[in-house]
């Protein structure tokens, strides 16, 4: 049923766009026993629960792909997937050295400052492999790292019954990744932050994955880092009469195919247009070769029409989308109107799936509203800044009795002993 939003409520949006929020706490209190017991118990641990949920039956010889089943998965693919795989890898990489952070340095009457910007050491991506294979996000999570200059990179991904998907595999192996080990969940990220007798601790756990896994990320945040806390993927489409019904209507299947929570919202500047689309929609979720999981995910749809735009980019900024498409006459404008979103997607030859692939931008993004605060998967996650700073003797003197002040009016003493012992 659509929505028909004539004035400005942000209470009202807040209700209409309520989202599914399970009650996560039965999920938090498996969690915490997991991510505890491998920390506490190790390979044991690890090897118990990935017997368990993925019918493998692994111990320390088998942990890891084997060159054997590289080249098994180099021989399996064809030359036009290779050849697909790599062009992905290509965009992205462009992409991500292009707005990868770099050091810098300024100076001013005798100061130096700057950042060094260096990478971590080591890094731990999670590349899932539940509801399908995902060698996307293999590029989407090894590239960045690469670019930032990561050493050591290791991969977890699902190996259920053993076998872990071929594409994923010629995608790691094509980015130079050895490192890949047949393990998922809460459990593989327990093993990545507190090592196990056969998994390496790591700085930090970059990948999307379900809800457990996103809750073990959160419970280990901060004796790793993390790219973010990701939920269930969404999409928000804003499109006006000039946008075509089926492209539209096709767009949030995309998204809705992912998984049984996947989010799709709809956004209207024409009543009719909305009418068309929510029909459409909804005929395409009964009848796809994934309809098993879009015939629930479409229930989670919402459609809106709204008179204006100035409504419309107040719903976007109140539900700050992972997934942000503008099929608008300006949307530019539109643009500008707006501050949260994981990526935008503007005009109608640019549907989300571009993004997915091989645009080059990350495909891994915030969502569940983080996108008011946090951005996309880049080389800046698996790097760190440390500042310089450098006073000759003529600015030290010059400007030093600031900071000396400043000490004897905080009271640390101590600090303004270090300063004065210089003029002395």
């Amino acid at each position: 049923m659509i929505d028909v939003l004539k004035q400005s409520d942000v209470e009202r949006v807040k209700h209409i766009l309520e989202k599914d929020v399970n009650d996560n706490d039965d999920k938090k209190k498996i969690v915490e026993e997991i991510v505890n017991s491998v920390k506490t118990k190790g390979d044991k641990a690890l090897f118990e629960y990935t017997r368990r949920f993925d019918n493998f039956d692994i111990n320390e010889k088998n942990i890891k792909v084997s060159e054997d089943e590289f080249d098994k998965a180099v021989n399996y693919i064809s030359d036009d997937e290779k050849a697909v795989i790599q062009y992905a890898k290509n965009r992205i990489e462009r992409f991500h050295r292009s707005a990868k952070s770099r050091s810098f340095f300024v100076e001013e009457d005798g100061i130096i400052l700057g950042n060094r910007v260096t990478a971590v050491q080591k890094a731990g991506l999670y590349v899932p492999g539940g509801k399908a294979a995902y060698p996307s996000t293999a590029l989407m999570t090894i590239v960045p790292a690469l670019v930032a200059g990561v050493k050591d990179i290791y991969i977890a991904t699902c190996a259920a019954n053993g076998v872990v998907n071929p594409f994923v595999l010629y995608a790691a192996q094509l980015c130079g990744v050895k490192d890949i080990y047949k393990i998922a969940g809460a459990q593989a990220v327990a093993a990545f932050a507190y090592s196990t007798e056969s998994v390496k601790k790591v700085s930090v756990i970059a990948g999307p994955g379900n809800v457990y896994v996103a809750l073990a990320k959160k419970m280990v945040y901060g004796d790793v880092n993390i790219d973010s806390v990701a939920g269930p993927s969404e999409v928000m489409i804003v499109a006006d009469k000039n946008a075509n019904a089926e492209f539209l209507s096709n767009d949030l299947l995309a998204q809705a195919e992912h998984d049984e929570m996947a989010r799709c919202y709809f956004i209207g500047l024409d009543r009719e247009l909305t009418r068309k689309v929510e029909k459409r929609f909804y005929e395409l979720a009964e009848n796809n070769r994934r309809s098993n999981i879009t015939k629930v995910s479409s229930q989670n749809a919402v459609f809106m029409y709204v008179e204006n735009v100035d409504i419309a980019a107040e719903i976007v900024d109140e539900v700050a989308p992972e997934h942000l498409e503008l099929q608008l006459n300006d949307a530019y404008m539109f643009m500008n109107k707006i501050n949260n979103a994981g990526a935008i997607f503007i005009g109608e030859y640019t549907p989300e799936p571009i993004g997915d692939y091989i645009a080059g931008p990350n495909h891994t993004l915030p969502t569940a509203h983080t996108a008011n605060f946090a951005s996309a998967l880049s080389a800046d996650v698996f790097m760190k800044k440390t500042s310089i700073i450098h006073y000759s003797k003529k600015a030290f003197f010059d400007s030093a009795h600031y900071a000396a002040k400043f000490a004897d009016m905080e009271g640390l003493y101590a600090h303004k002993a270090s300063i004065d012992v210089r003029y002395d």
